[in-house]
Protein backbone atom coordinates (compact mmCIF):
# COMPACT_ATOMS: atom_id res chain seq x y z
CA UNK A 1 0.00 0.00 0.00
CA UNK A 2 1.07 3.57 -0.66
CA UNK A 3 2.23 5.49 2.39
CA UNK A 4 -0.11 8.29 3.43
CA UNK A 5 0.80 11.74 2.13
CA UNK A 6 0.83 14.22 5.01
CA UNK A 7 0.97 18.01 5.05
CA UNK A 8 4.72 17.76 5.66
CA UNK A 9 5.13 15.85 2.40
CA UNK A 10 3.40 18.48 0.26
CA UNK A 11 5.32 21.19 -1.55
CA UNK A 12 8.83 21.63 -2.85
CA UNK A 13 11.65 19.98 -0.94
CA UNK A 14 15.37 20.18 -1.65
CA UNK A 15 16.75 16.66 -1.25
CA UNK A 16 20.32 17.62 -2.13
CA UNK A 17 21.96 21.02 -2.40
CA UNK A 18 24.62 21.58 -5.04
CA UNK A 19 28.13 21.39 -3.56
CA UNK A 20 29.55 24.73 -2.46
CA UNK A 21 32.40 24.40 -4.97
CA UNK A 22 30.09 23.57 -7.89
CA UNK A 23 30.16 25.76 -10.99
CA UNK A 24 27.41 26.02 -13.60
CA UNK A 25 24.80 24.74 -11.16
CA UNK A 26 21.60 23.26 -12.56
CA UNK A 27 18.24 22.59 -10.90
CA UNK A 28 16.59 19.17 -11.17
CA UNK A 29 12.98 18.80 -10.05
CA UNK A 30 11.13 15.47 -9.74
CA UNK A 31 7.34 15.21 -9.52
CA UNK A 32 5.37 12.04 -8.79
CA UNK A 33 2.12 10.67 -10.22
CA UNK A 34 -1.35 10.08 -8.80
CA UNK A 35 -1.88 7.65 -5.94
CA UNK A 36 1.82 7.88 -5.08
CA UNK A 37 4.01 9.24 -2.30
CA UNK A 38 6.27 12.21 -3.14
CA UNK A 39 9.37 10.51 -1.70
CA UNK A 40 8.64 6.79 -1.99
CA UNK A 41 8.11 7.16 -5.75
CA UNK A 42 11.86 7.60 -6.11
CA UNK A 43 12.84 4.88 -3.64
CA UNK A 44 13.58 1.17 -3.79
CA UNK A 45 13.52 -1.06 -0.75
CA UNK A 46 16.79 -2.98 -0.81
CA UNK A 47 16.00 -4.53 2.56
CA UNK A 48 13.02 -6.65 3.56
CA UNK A 49 9.39 -5.96 4.37
CA UNK A 50 10.19 -6.46 8.04
CA UNK A 51 13.37 -4.37 7.95
CA UNK A 52 13.00 -1.91 5.08
CA UNK A 53 16.05 -0.11 3.77
CA UNK A 54 14.99 2.46 1.22
CA UNK A 55 17.38 3.96 -1.29
CA UNK A 56 16.26 7.22 -2.88
CA UNK A 57 17.88 7.53 -6.29
CA UNK A 58 17.41 11.30 -6.25
CA UNK A 59 19.76 11.71 -3.30
CA UNK A 60 21.90 8.57 -2.87
CA UNK A 61 25.50 9.60 -3.58
CA UNK A 62 26.09 6.81 -6.09
CA UNK A 63 22.92 7.44 -8.10
CA UNK A 64 21.61 10.72 -9.59
CA UNK A 65 24.16 12.92 -7.75
CA UNK A 66 26.92 10.81 -9.28
CA UNK A 67 25.87 11.75 -12.83
CA UNK A 68 24.80 15.30 -11.96
CA UNK A 69 27.31 16.41 -9.32
CA UNK A 70 26.67 20.11 -9.95
CA UNK A 71 22.90 19.87 -9.46
CA UNK A 72 20.55 21.07 -6.79
CA UNK A 73 18.02 18.23 -6.67
CA UNK A 74 14.44 18.85 -5.57
CA UNK A 75 11.16 17.03 -5.53
CA UNK A 76 7.61 18.41 -5.52
CA UNK A 77 4.80 16.74 -3.60
CA UNK A 78 1.04 17.17 -3.83
CA UNK A 79 -1.96 15.36 -2.40
CA UNK A 80 -2.48 12.60 -4.95
CA UNK A 81 -4.70 10.11 -3.14
CA UNK A 82 -7.82 9.46 -5.22
CA UNK A 83 -9.08 6.42 -3.30
CA UNK A 84 -9.45 5.37 0.33
CA UNK A 85 -9.90 7.45 3.45
CA UNK A 86 -8.77 11.00 2.79
CA UNK A 87 -9.24 10.80 -0.99
CA UNK A 88 -9.25 14.23 -2.62
CA UNK A 89 -10.26 15.70 -5.94
CA UNK A 90 -7.25 16.85 -7.90
CA UNK A 91 -6.78 18.73 -11.18
CA UNK A 92 -3.76 19.13 -13.42
CA UNK A 93 -4.25 22.91 -13.55
CA UNK A 94 -4.34 23.26 -9.77
CA UNK A 95 -1.20 21.21 -9.17
CA UNK A 96 0.62 22.97 -12.02
CA UNK A 97 -0.15 26.41 -10.61
CA UNK A 98 1.04 25.46 -7.13
CA UNK A 99 4.16 23.93 -8.64
CA UNK A 100 4.93 27.18 -10.46
CA UNK A 101 4.49 29.20 -7.28
CA UNK A 102 6.83 26.94 -5.32
CA UNK A 103 9.43 26.82 -8.10
CA UNK A 104 9.34 30.58 -8.65
CA UNK A 105 9.90 31.21 -4.95
CA UNK A 106 12.75 28.70 -4.72
CA UNK A 107 14.50 30.06 -7.85
CA UNK A 108 13.94 33.74 -7.09
CA UNK A 109 17.67 34.50 -6.82
CA UNK A 110 18.59 32.49 -9.93
CA UNK A 111 15.49 32.44 -12.19
CA UNK A 112 17.47 31.60 -15.33
CA UNK A 113 19.47 28.70 -13.93
CA UNK A 114 19.16 25.63 -16.23
CA UNK A 115 16.23 23.46 -15.16
CA UNK A 116 15.51 19.78 -15.75
CA UNK A 117 12.24 18.02 -14.90
CA UNK A 118 11.82 14.35 -14.00
CA UNK A 119 8.15 13.34 -14.01
CA UNK A 120 6.21 10.15 -13.41
CA UNK A 121 2.77 9.41 -14.91
CA UNK A 122 0.27 12.19 -14.05
CA UNK A 123 3.22 14.31 -12.93
CA UNK A 124 4.32 14.58 -16.55
CA UNK A 125 1.00 16.19 -17.48
CA UNK A 126 1.44 18.61 -14.59
CA UNK A 127 4.84 19.57 -15.98
CA UNK A 128 3.41 20.18 -19.46
CA UNK A 129 0.68 22.42 -18.05
CA UNK A 130 3.15 24.30 -15.85
CA UNK A 131 5.51 24.92 -18.77
CA UNK A 132 2.72 26.11 -21.04
CA UNK A 133 1.52 28.54 -18.37
CA UNK A 134 5.09 29.69 -17.73
CA UNK A 135 5.53 30.35 -21.44
CA UNK A 136 2.24 32.23 -21.73
CA UNK A 137 2.77 34.31 -18.58
CA UNK A 138 6.51 34.91 -18.61
CA UNK A 139 6.27 38.02 -16.44
CA UNK A 140 4.63 35.98 -13.69
CA UNK A 141 6.98 33.00 -14.00
CA UNK A 142 10.29 34.42 -15.30
CA UNK A 143 12.87 31.98 -16.55
CA UNK A 144 10.96 28.77 -15.97
CA UNK A 145 10.06 27.98 -19.57
CA UNK A 146 13.11 29.51 -21.22
CA UNK A 147 15.53 27.84 -18.79
CA UNK A 148 14.07 24.34 -19.06
CA UNK A 149 16.81 22.31 -20.73
CA UNK A 150 15.57 18.75 -20.28
CA UNK A 151 12.42 16.71 -19.66
CA UNK A 152 12.39 13.06 -18.54
CA UNK A 153 9.00 11.37 -18.54
CA UNK A 154 8.34 7.99 -16.93
CA UNK A 155 5.07 6.40 -18.00
CA UNK A 156 3.32 9.67 -18.81
CA UNK A 157 0.10 8.97 -20.80
CA UNK A 158 0.36 11.75 -23.36
CA UNK A 159 -2.46 10.29 -25.45
CA UNK A 160 -4.19 8.36 -22.70
CA UNK A 161 -3.60 4.89 -21.31
CA UNK A 162 -4.59 1.56 -22.79
CA UNK A 163 -4.13 -1.80 -21.11
CA UNK A 164 -4.54 -0.70 -17.50
CA UNK A 165 -7.42 1.63 -18.29
CA UNK A 166 -8.89 4.21 -15.91
CA UNK A 167 -12.07 2.11 -15.88
CA UNK A 168 -10.15 -0.92 -14.61
CA UNK A 169 -8.45 1.16 -11.93
CA UNK A 170 -11.78 2.65 -10.88
CA UNK A 171 -13.50 -0.73 -10.68
CA UNK A 172 -10.64 -2.16 -8.62
CA UNK A 173 -10.78 0.79 -6.22
CA UNK A 174 -14.54 0.45 -5.76
CA UNK A 175 -14.11 -3.19 -4.79
CA UNK A 176 -11.77 -2.13 -1.99
CA UNK A 177 -13.39 1.11 -0.77
CA UNK A 178 -16.75 2.76 -0.21
CA UNK A 179 -18.21 4.89 -2.99
CA UNK A 180 -17.53 8.14 -1.12
CA UNK A 181 -13.88 7.11 -0.68
CA UNK A 182 -13.20 7.10 -4.43
CA UNK A 183 -12.61 10.29 -6.44
CA UNK A 184 -12.63 9.28 -10.12
CA UNK A 185 -12.34 12.77 -11.63
CA UNK A 186 -8.55 12.72 -11.78
CA UNK A 187 -8.65 9.55 -13.91
CA UNK A 188 -10.70 11.17 -16.65
CA UNK A 189 -7.64 12.85 -18.15
CA UNK A 190 -6.07 9.41 -18.64
CA UNK A 191 -8.82 8.33 -21.04
CA UNK A 192 -7.63 8.14 -24.67
CA UNK A 193 -9.26 11.00 -26.55
CA UNK A 194 -9.78 13.19 -23.48
CA UNK A 195 -10.22 16.71 -24.84
CA UNK A 196 -8.15 18.47 -22.17
CA UNK A 197 -5.32 15.95 -22.53
CA UNK A 198 -5.29 16.25 -26.31
CA UNK A 199 -5.23 20.06 -26.16
CA UNK A 200 -2.47 20.02 -23.55
CA UNK A 201 -0.21 17.76 -25.59
CA UNK A 202 -0.96 19.51 -28.88
CA UNK A 203 -0.17 22.94 -27.42
CA UNK A 204 3.09 21.68 -25.96
CA UNK A 205 3.95 20.09 -29.29
CA UNK A 206 3.77 23.51 -30.93
CA UNK A 207 6.56 24.73 -28.64
CA UNK A 208 8.88 22.09 -30.07
CA UNK A 209 9.60 24.30 -33.08
CA UNK A 210 11.79 26.54 -30.90
CA UNK A 211 15.49 26.47 -31.68
CA UNK A 212 16.44 26.19 -28.00
CA UNK A 213 13.79 23.62 -27.12
CA UNK A 214 14.39 21.27 -24.20
CA UNK A 215 15.70 17.76 -24.79
CA UNK A 216 12.95 15.19 -24.14
CA UNK A 217 13.27 11.51 -23.17
CA UNK A 218 10.30 9.20 -22.52
CA UNK A 219 10.26 5.82 -20.77
CA UNK A 220 7.31 3.47 -20.37
CA UNK A 221 6.31 0.02 -19.09
CA UNK A 222 6.44 -3.08 -21.26
CA UNK A 223 5.47 -5.63 -18.61
CA UNK A 224 2.07 -6.47 -17.13
CA UNK A 225 0.78 -4.25 -14.31
CA UNK A 226 -0.97 -5.43 -11.16
CA UNK A 227 -3.81 -2.92 -10.75
CA UNK A 228 -4.85 -4.60 -7.51
CA UNK A 229 -1.53 -3.71 -5.92
CA UNK A 230 -2.10 -0.08 -6.88
CA UNK A 231 -5.46 0.34 -5.18
CA UNK A 232 -5.60 -2.48 -2.64
CA UNK A 233 -4.47 -5.94 -1.67
CA UNK A 234 -6.11 -8.18 -4.26
CA UNK A 235 -4.10 -9.26 -7.30
CA UNK A 236 -5.65 -8.12 -10.56
CA UNK A 237 -3.03 -8.27 -13.28
CA UNK A 238 -3.75 -6.59 -16.60
CA UNK A 239 -1.83 -6.37 -19.84
CA UNK A 240 1.10 -4.02 -20.25
CA UNK A 241 0.43 -0.31 -20.16
CA UNK A 242 0.38 1.30 -23.57
CA UNK A 243 1.05 5.00 -23.61
CA UNK A 244 0.37 7.07 -26.66
CA UNK A 245 2.80 9.91 -27.24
Amino acid sequence: MVREVTDDDIGLKVVREAPAEAVQIIDILAIHGIGAHPDDTWCKNVGTAESPQRVNWLEADYMLPAVAPNARIMRYGYQSQWFGEGAVRQKVSTVAHRLLMALHQRREKYPFRPLLFIAHCFGGLVVLKALLDARHYKDDWPGIFDSTAGLLFFGTPFRGAEGMTPTMMLEAARQEYEEDEVQPQVLQILQPGNEFLQELVDQFGKTRTHVDKAVVACFYELKASNVGKIVGKADRTVSKMRLYG
